[in-house]
């Protein structure tokens, strides 16, 4: 035992073993890993694996030759009651239907929906036309885990016994979740080491010390709890990292705590490479391992300032991460931290343990829940303390890490000085340097264009998907493309919109406003002439600054400059807000949902020819883009936004044949996502080329 305990004391084996397991983590996450689908099949075969209900829709995970996503839809309300009764993990089902690779919006900065599969090796998303139980579930562990799902309510109480108890967060309420983030403490709601430690402690209860028999307790109870546990790359991580500590405070191996995290961090990259992408891991193991290797030896000053100065460690090396995937911090959060985080470890945390067990006091839990949810809607409410910075590039973040060590580990306050100064850069840079550009946004089945000139910046329209489903038992909550547009202009450093332009009322082109008004100020609305319909009387209710644009009327954004050339029509689309714009020589017409009457309307009345960038019509509907009128304006750039396989089909063949017979170059977001034109640097970028 003791020549052991020497050889665990020699650092170099956790050195080597550390750049062994980053060696491997490079190579796995560079390896191409395909599909064992062909993606022709019509009928497979799967174990479930997990289980999703939202309004009408099921959303399964299946074990096949590799995992599956499944989606099905429910007719009636009695079909869903009928499958929540019936189907349960581990049972073998039987599906019809048809193969399709994951789709996402393909915007710079954006959430990639694909990527996010491919980190758990999926592939394809199953849309199921029929199903049917070919085997009930035998298996044990899936037993105890329907037995344990089924136990637990689907209330407000429920979902946070999910979360904390099985890592689930599928019926958490994501405005809530939003919440969280814009008082930085969602990590809060990732199982830590300290909530894993609460559960040692329970099963260690009037025991003073770990012996080995306690210990193998203890190991199989948590092993036991592992495999019943939704798979979390954040509670594998607090799972490692307690088994690690407790083996060498057991044993009395007096590893270095440094070691330690090192052997913690090779198992987990061992065991998923993929781990290293999780946003979840990324801030429980940057901040754990920080405020382990910060707080050692430490002489405690008190509670309220060991705690002050835990809030201030965990801001500090979370600031990097919530910068470069939100855009945006909080410092206030540093205050707020140290509210909550004693209130969800010490209360929240254990009597949701608690009221698994015993469900009649789950009015006291959600007591407390009420005060908590109460206390941040109203705080997030205010929007104090946000701070909005630029995406940069990545090795920006990893400098900030340089600096954010060496102030904490060499003490010197010359470095908090520096992350100031990085702060600062970051923060003015897009200002100092402000681009003239038009992005073309990928919103899916619809449109959405951003212009940005001398630190003004524009909005023309805003995407939004229409829910077509009326019965309040099918409807669900949806990711809108709001979520992601306004998470885009935060990537950019925006955070005021001088105009948001609305060609018309059709909720793909307005949908999502209400949704940017909210989190970004809007100065300016403009509508087109018409009547305002349901949707946009809520946008004008909505703002304190709202106008009409007719036919002649102009304005300027920076270097660019507008002109109103459309008429008024019955008919929304052909009344469409059509805006001629010029800059730095070059022509631009944005054609909103304009039919061929408005076209020939424009040609009529107006000598435009030679246009640079042409937003083209209705998405490149047959019904715009007629062959005079591309002929006459003889666009170098053609942009059409649209969305993959919409009902619509589009943008037409012909409209594209029109367009190529013209020699112009065509971008459009089904294949080319985002587009960016840089008029300052003379440069093209698109998402995918």
């Amino acid at each position: 035992m003791i020549k052991l305990r020497k050889v665990l004391l020699f650092k170099y084996i956790y050195i080597t073993l550390f750049i062994i397991s980053l060696i491997y983590l490079v190579i796995y996450i560079n390896i191409d890993f395909t599909s064992k689908f062909e993606g022709s099949e019509s009928k497979v075969e799967g174990e479930v694996l997990s289980i999703k209900y939202q309004g009408n829709k099921m959303t399964l995970t299946l074990k096949t030759k590799e995992k599956l996503i499944a989606t099905y839809y429910f007719d009636t309300k009695e079909e869903l009651n009928k499958t929540k009764k019936e189907l349960s993990l581990g049972d073998t089902l039987i599906l019809k239907g048809e193969l399709k690779s994951p789709n996402s919006s393909k915007n710079f900065y954006g959430f990639s929906y694909p990527t996010y599969l491919k980190y758990q090796k999926i592939f394809y998303i199953m849309k199921v036309s029929d199903y049917y139980i070919k085997q009930k579930n035998s298996n044990i562990l899936y037993s105890i885990r329907n037995a344990i799902r089924s136990s637990i309510s689907n209330d407000k109480v429920g979902s946070y016994i999910k979360i904390f108890f099985l890592g689930d967060d599928t019926s958490f309420d994501t405005t809530l979740e939003e919440d969280f983030r814009n008082l930085g403490i969602s990590h809060l709601f990732a199982l830590s080491g300290t909530q894993i430690s609460f559960l040692i402690s329970i099963i260690t209860f009037r025991k003073k010390t770990l012996n080995i028999k306690n210990l193998l307790f203890i190991f199989c109870i948590l092993i036991s709890y592992y495999l019943i546990i939704e798979e979390n790359a954040a509670i594998d991580r607090a799972l490692i990292f307690s088994l690690v500590f407790s083996l060498n405070n057991t044993f009395n191996l007096n590893i270095l705590p440094l070691f330690l995290i090192l052997l913690s961090l090779s198992i987990l990259f061992l065991i998923n490479p993929y781990y290293i992408f999780d946003v979840g891991f990324q801030y429980s193991t940057v901040i754990s391992c920080t405020l382990i290797l910060y707080m050692n030896n430490k002489k405690s000053r008190g509670k309220i300032i060991d705690l002050l100065e835990v809030s201030w460690v965990s801001f500090l090396v979370s600031l990097p991460i919530s910068l470069y995937h939100f855009s945006y911090i909080n410092p206030l959060s540093i205050i707020y931290n140290l509210f909550y985080v004693p209130f969800i470890n010490v209360i929240i945390f254990p009597l949701s343990m608690i009221c698994f067990f015993i469900p009649y006091l789950s009015f006291i839990l959600e007591f407390f829940i009420n005060i908590f949810e109460g206390s941040v809607t109203f705080l997030s409410r205010f929007n104090i303390g946000y701070i909005t910075l630029a995406r940069f590039n990545i090795l920006y973040y990893l400098l900030y890490y340089l600096l954010i060590y060496s102030y904490l580990f060499v003490k010197k306050k010359i470095f908090l000085f520096l992350i100031l100064l990085m702060v600062l850069i970051h923060y003015s840079y897009p200002k100092i340097f402000p681009k003239d550009a038009l992005y073309m946004i990928d919103v899916g089945q619809g449109d959405s264009f951003l212009l940005t000139s001398n630190n003004k910046t524009m909005l023309i329209d805003t995407g939004g998907i229409m829910s077509y489903y009326t019965e309040e038992w099918m409807q669900y909550e949806k990711t809108s493309s709001g979520v992601y547009l306004v998470n885009f202009l935060k990537s950019l450093g925006i955070t005021k919109l001088d105009y948001l332009v609305l060609t018309h009322g059709d909720y793909d082109h307005a949908g999502e406003a209400l949704t940017i008004m909210d989190e970004i100020e809007v100065n300016n609305v403009f509508f087109n002439s018409n009547e305002l319909n349901t949707l946009e009387e809520k946008i004008w209710n909505s703002s304190s600054s709202h106008y009409k644009l007719k036919e002649g009327d102009s304005f300027s954004l920076g270097k660019f400059n507008f002109l109103v050339i459309s008429n008024t029509y019955p008919d929304e689309n052909d009344s469409s807000l059509v805006l001629y714009s010029t800059i730095n020589n070059k022509k631009l017409l944005f054609m909103g949902d304009a039919s061929i009457k408005s076209e020939e309307y424009i040609l009529d009345n107006y000598d435009i020819s030679d246009i640079t960038i042409l937003k083209v019509g209705h998405h490149g509907s047959r019904t715009s883009s007629s062959k005079e009128f591309i002929n006459k304006i003889n666009p170098t750039y053609a942009l059409i936004s649209a969305g993959v396989d919409n009902k619509f089909n589009h943008p037409h063949e012909e409209v594209i044949e029109r367009l190529k017979e013209n020699n112009s170059i065509i971008y459009n977001t089904i294949i080319n996502g985002m587009v960016m034109f840089d008029f300052t640097n003379n440069k093209i970028k698109t998402y995918i080329r």
